[in-house]
Protein backbone atom coordinates (compact mmCIF):
# COMPACT_ATOMS: atom_id res chain seq x y z
CA UNK A 1 0.00 0.00 0.00
CA UNK A 2 1.46 3.33 -1.08
CA UNK A 3 0.73 6.28 1.17
CA UNK A 4 0.91 9.79 -0.21
CA UNK A 5 2.50 11.63 2.74
CA UNK A 6 1.89 15.11 1.28
CA UNK A 7 -1.81 14.36 0.96
CA UNK A 8 -1.99 12.87 4.46
CA UNK A 9 -0.22 15.86 5.98
CA UNK A 10 -2.52 18.29 4.15
CA UNK A 11 -5.61 16.42 5.36
CA UNK A 12 -4.32 16.59 8.93
CA UNK A 13 -3.79 20.34 8.46
CA UNK A 14 -7.34 20.86 7.23
CA UNK A 15 -8.84 18.78 10.06
CA UNK A 16 -6.79 20.62 12.69
CA UNK A 17 -7.66 23.96 11.13
CA UNK A 18 -11.36 23.15 11.07
CA UNK A 19 -11.41 22.09 14.72
CA UNK A 20 -9.38 25.02 16.05
CA UNK A 21 -11.14 27.60 13.90
CA UNK A 22 -14.66 26.60 14.78
CA UNK A 23 -13.86 25.98 18.45
CA UNK A 24 -14.17 29.74 18.99
CA UNK A 25 -17.56 30.02 17.28
CA UNK A 26 -19.66 29.15 20.39
CA UNK A 27 -17.85 31.89 22.37
CA UNK A 28 -18.50 34.43 19.64
CA UNK A 29 -22.18 33.51 19.41
CA UNK A 30 -22.62 33.58 23.21
CA UNK A 31 -20.89 36.95 23.55
CA UNK A 32 -22.87 38.50 20.71
CA UNK A 33 -26.21 37.16 21.97
CA UNK A 34 -25.58 38.34 25.51
CA UNK A 35 -23.83 41.54 24.40
CA UNK A 36 -21.40 40.84 27.21
CA UNK A 37 -17.67 40.54 26.71
CA UNK A 38 -16.75 40.53 30.41
CA UNK A 39 -16.09 36.78 30.39
CA UNK A 40 -13.19 37.23 27.94
CA UNK A 41 -9.82 38.68 28.94
CA UNK A 42 -8.65 41.67 26.89
CA UNK A 43 -5.06 40.42 27.08
CA UNK A 44 -6.15 37.03 25.73
CA UNK A 45 -8.15 38.53 22.87
CA UNK A 46 -5.35 40.84 21.76
CA UNK A 47 -2.66 38.17 22.12
CA UNK A 48 -4.73 35.54 20.32
CA UNK A 49 -5.71 37.84 17.45
CA UNK A 50 -2.08 38.93 17.05
CA UNK A 51 -1.04 35.27 17.01
CA UNK A 52 -3.61 34.48 14.32
CA UNK A 53 -2.32 37.38 12.24
CA UNK A 54 1.25 36.13 12.57
CA UNK A 55 0.17 32.58 11.65
CA UNK A 56 -1.52 34.01 8.56
CA UNK A 57 1.65 35.85 7.55
CA UNK A 58 3.66 32.68 8.17
CA UNK A 59 1.25 30.64 6.04
CA UNK A 60 1.43 33.16 3.22
CA UNK A 61 5.23 33.20 3.31
CA UNK A 62 5.32 29.39 3.25
CA UNK A 63 2.49 29.17 0.71
CA UNK A 64 0.72 26.76 3.09
CA UNK A 65 -2.97 26.76 2.19
CA UNK A 66 -4.41 25.12 5.33
CA UNK A 67 -2.64 27.70 7.51
CA UNK A 68 -3.77 30.56 5.26
CA UNK A 69 -7.39 29.45 4.96
CA UNK A 70 -8.03 28.66 8.59
CA UNK A 71 -6.28 31.71 9.97
CA UNK A 72 -8.33 33.94 7.67
CA UNK A 73 -11.48 32.20 8.94
CA UNK A 74 -10.34 32.50 12.55
CA UNK A 75 -9.58 36.18 12.10
CA UNK A 76 -13.09 36.65 10.71
CA UNK A 77 -14.38 35.42 14.08
CA UNK A 78 -11.82 37.09 16.33
CA UNK A 79 -11.58 40.57 14.80
CA UNK A 80 -15.21 41.33 15.78
CA UNK A 81 -14.60 39.86 19.25
CA UNK A 82 -11.49 42.03 19.61
CA UNK A 83 -13.39 45.13 18.51
CA UNK A 84 -16.27 44.45 20.91
CA UNK A 85 -13.93 43.71 23.82
CA UNK A 86 -11.92 46.90 23.28
CA UNK A 87 -15.15 48.90 22.91
CA UNK A 88 -16.51 47.45 26.16
CA UNK A 89 -13.26 48.15 28.01
CA UNK A 90 -13.29 51.76 26.79
CA UNK A 91 -16.89 52.21 27.96
CA UNK A 92 -15.95 50.97 31.44
CA UNK A 93 -13.17 53.52 31.87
Amino acid sequence: MVINMDFDITVIGYIAGTLTTFASLPQLIKSLKEKDMSNISLAFVITFTTGLTLWLIYGILRNDYPIIVFNILSLMFWIPITYLKIRDEMRKS
